[in-house]
């Protein structure tokens, strides 16, 4: 049996809810008509009952009187002396009125209670006992009509109660159904979510809660939809980075291994590219190595005191002969000594590698490099400046991102690398650059 949704829970703790205030109210009011009825009743009784006590009391005459009482209540009147036996008189009631009640009337004490006579009505008695000791005046009411009048007060009290619960329940369950309403339509979005439907969103009617937790789950989806996207085209890159250089392997090594070239310095440039696009395929997976370390993460830096001259002269002389081979001229202008800063040396090499990399890349023979720095009071800025190409105004804010901001020529992860490293070491990344006057990058770390 499938347990109950959340609309009949709603439903159900509202309706008991309001099955736990009506049950009292009613009771309480049952019991208010019930004293209502006592008060209206046998304080009446009560009343004439001492008045023709009082009269008895001060002429026993007053007992032709009886008859009147009796008749102004719509009952009957009973005298008894002071031995407890019935006083004759005209219109007096021949109700056999039980001892004890006799008793207790003829002691002093008032008595009120209900009489069952033999015929099988019931009767509402009241006595009182008369001043001196001289007996006691009972007087009886019947009690069925009052009895009959009351019993129907009380169906319908019970009968609206009924309805009043009948009512609440049906307004609780619409009530429970426009409650849960968004809560149900958040269920749906964030299930088709889970199914990899980004484009599920819930609709925002007010800025409750509720309002406030369904934009946070359309922010969600929006966020969500975004990273997908970025994967699929991020696996669509890798795969198209991935399958030029393989195509290259593949074909050269084909070649080579069914001798279809047999040149000796043709076999040596098609062993040299093998090699080049080999590296070329490595650097990408470490490129994507680093990558997904650093957005776990993952990346552990060696912090220490470091002078940023290290990193970079170690950098510059890495690619020194890809540049020398290329025709370009690098050159480093960096104050000395730079004040230190506390960053990992060889993640920082790696960003600088990365950015001469990318200068020697889109730098013409014949061009120029240059690696300088500028020192603030809180921070050291580097730049790696390049006399190419330039970038296009429309990609400068796309340069850092992943495959997107690839530079003709490039393999698009090398600067997304520098952006994460430095950003690990709580610096900055960016670049200025104009079509035709070469590209100027630049990455700060702050001083401890």
């Amino acid at each position: 049996m499938r347990s109950l949704n959340l609309v009949a829970k709603f439903w159900l703790s509202l309706s008991l809810l309001l099955l736990f205030v009506l049950v009292p109210v009613e009771y309480a009011l049952d019991q208010l008509l019930e004293r209502f009825y006592a008060t209206q009743v046998t304080e009446p009784l009560l009343y004439h009952s001492r008045q023709l006590a009082d009269m008895l009391a001060a002429d026993d005459a007053a007992l032709a009187a009886a008859p009147l009482m009796a008749e102004m209540v719509g009952g009957e009147v009973v005298v008894v002396d002071a031995a407890g036996q019935p006083r004759s008189f005209e219109g007096a009631s021949a109700i056999a009125v039980p001892a004890d009640t006799v008793r207790a009337v003829i002691a002093g004490r008032t008595h009120t209670g209900q009489l069952q006579a033999p015929g099988g009505s019931t009767f509402i008695v009241t006595g009182v006992p008369v001043p001196g000791g001289a007996g006691g005046v009972l007087l009886l009411a019947p009690a069925d009509p009052l009895r009959q009048s009351f019993d129907q007060a009380r169906r319908y009290l019970w009968v609206a109660g009924g309805a009043a619960l009948l009512l609440g329940m049906g307004l609780a369950l619409v009530l429970a159904r426009s409650l849960t309403r968004p809560v149900l339509a958040m269920e749906r979005a964030t299930r088709a979510i889970a199914r990899g439907d980004f484009s599920a969103r819930v609709a925002v009617q007010d800025a409750s809660e509720l309002g406030r937790l369904g934009l946070a789950i359309n922010q969600m989806a929006e966020q969500l939809e975004t990273h997908e996207r970025r994967r699929r085209e991020f696996l669509a890159d890798v795969a198209h980075e991935l399958r030029t250089p393989l195509s290259y392997i593949r074909g050269y090594t084909q070649a080579l291994a069914e001798g279809l070239v047999t040149d000796p310095a043709e076999v040596r440039r098609c062993q040299q590219v093998v090699m080049d696009e080999a590296d070329r395929v490595g650097r990408l997976v470490d490129d994507l190595m680093d990558l997904a370390q650093m957005d776990e993460g993952q990346m552990a830096l060696d912090l220490a005191p470091l002078d940023l001259r290290v990193p970079a002269l170690q950098a510059v002389e890495t690619v020194r002969p890809q540049a020398a081979e290329k025709g370009v001229a690098l050159a480093v202008d960096l104050p000395e000594p730079l004040p230190p800063v506390r960053a990992d040396g060889g993640r920082i090499q790696q960003a600088l590698f990365n950015l001469l990399d990318n200068a020697l890349r889109h730098t013409p023979a014949g061009g120029g490099v240059r690696v300088s720095a500028d020192v603030a009071a809180d921070s050291v800025t580097v730049w790696v400046r390049d006399t190419g190409g330039g970038i296009d105004p429309g990609e400068l804010p796309h340069v850092f991102d992943r495959f997107r901001g690839r530079r003709k020529g490039g393999r698009g992860l090398g600067l997304a690398v520098v952006r994460s490293i430095i950003r690990a070491h709580g610096g900055d990344v960016g670049v200025e650059s104009r079509p035709g006057e070469g590209a100027s990058f630049w990455f700060r770390l702050p001083r401890p």
